[in-house]
């Protein structure tokens, strides 16, 4: 059995994972309600194990909702059954120091010791050391549109255990929002424990081709900002991130991306952006 999975599914690890997800009364599986699960709640997390091993399990079908943004429209979200969140969450605690090891150190979302307010802060540093002008980016539906293949070549290059691969096609398959005429399959479920990780690891290209065009940035999964000390550099960083994410199959959202000098009603991450002479004050 591969390492990595094996790993996963060591009693420690699912033991962290079932304490974290003890206040969750999510159904364990379609027709079994957590309450009924916990009277022989030692089999079914051996159950679950053993399916995993002889490569016998498959997630059960996401529960859709809608909720509505700030913007008046609405975000489907996916929920998953108890079973398939523990599963993940197993696999989210050994895919973490990989990704550790990899990404950026200005990205800060969803892992950690790291948080919003970390991100938002860093922000500021940008700001105060004269990068005022900045690109406040939106990627269109990202999670909608994350295309499969590319982003299972990523986790093949980084993670080295095939059982484990294939475990996150499944729940990649399962989380598809559409497949083109091509056979193409896009999308990660938003609301799956494991999809952050996957955005991550999807944008930590991305982040390298920031790096090496020695453009500054922030990311909080797909919410970032670019820096710049003057305009015409801004508008340049722009160009340049609208055409990488066209070679990732992604595209800037065109009403919701912007050059801007920081102010007080640009928001990132919830909060507003100080002007550079409130910094120096």
């Amino acid at each position: 059995m591969a390492e990595l999975l094996d790993l996963a599914l060591s009693p420690a690890t699912l033991n962290a994972a079932w304490k974290r997800l003890r206040p969750d009364k999510t159904v364990w599986r379609p027709g079994l309600p957590r309450w009924e699960m916990e009277k022989d709640w030692v089999l079914h997390l051996l159950e679950l194990a053993d399916e995993l091993r002889s490569g016998r399990y498959r997630p059960a079908p996401l529960r859709q909702f809608a909720i509505e943004k700030g913007d008046g429209k609405q975000r489907v979200l996916s929920a998953l059954s108890l079973r398939d969140k523990l599963v993940q969450r197993a696999v989210l605690s050994v895919l973490e120091p990989i990704g550790e090891q990899l990404f950026h150190n200005d990205s800060f979302g969803y892992r950690p010791r790291r948080n919003i307010e970390m991100a938002y802060r860093r922000a500021c540093e940008r700001i105060q050391c004269g990068l005022p002008w900045l690109v406040d980016a939106d990627i269109t539906k990202f999670f909608d549109n994350i295309p499969h293949r590319p982003l299972q070549k990523i986790l093949k290059h980084s993670i080295p255990d095939r059982e484990l691969l294939a475990l996150i096609d499944l729940w990649l398959a399962e989380g598809a929002s559409s497949l083109s005429f091509l056979g193409t399959r896009r999308g990660v479920a938003q609301g799956a424990v494991i999809s952050p990780m996957l955005c991550n690891f999807y944008l930590h290209e991305l982040d390298m081709a920031l790096t090496g065009k020695n453009i500054p940035f922030v990311r909080f999964a797909d919410d970032f900002l670019l820096f710049a000390p003057d305009e015409r550099r801004a508008n340049e960083a722009l160009r340049f991130v609208g055409q990488k994410l066209k070679t990732m199959g992604l595209e800037l959202h065109p009403d919701k991306t912007r050059v801007a000098r920081s102010y007080r009603g640009l928001i990132f991450l919830g909060q507003p952006l100080p002007t550079p002479s409130e910094l120096k004050s």
